[in-house]
């Protein structure tokens, strides 16, 4: 646990938080229109509901785009260092 937040992957922890506080968020969002949509409308539970699907979907493709771009900058630094070895033992 005590290597969990370092210099170099501070930035990556900072997105994490990110991520999970605006999960957290829409959860909340959930929460406040299922528990008050008696006292709504139907057509600002219809907008309510909307909103929630919006916002989920750019978080799942968000994540998923995050994700991928950590993924190829692994790959492509494992490639060099893969590179940089079979120069060497040239």
């Amino acid at each position: 646990m005590k290597n969990f937040i370092l210099k170099y992957n501070l930035w990556y922890r900072t997105q994490q938080l990110v991520i999970l506080v605006l999960h957290l968020i829409l959860l909340y969002w959930m929460y406040y229109v299922l528990s008050n949509s008696g006292a709504f409308s139907m057509t600002e539970v219809f907008y309510h509901f909307i909103g929630m699907s919006i916002m989920g979907a750019v978080l799942i493709r968000g994540c998923a785009y995050w994700a991928r771009y950590h993924y190829l900058k692994e790959l492509k630094a494992k490639h060099e260092a893969t590179q940089s070895e079979e120069k060497i033992i040239k």
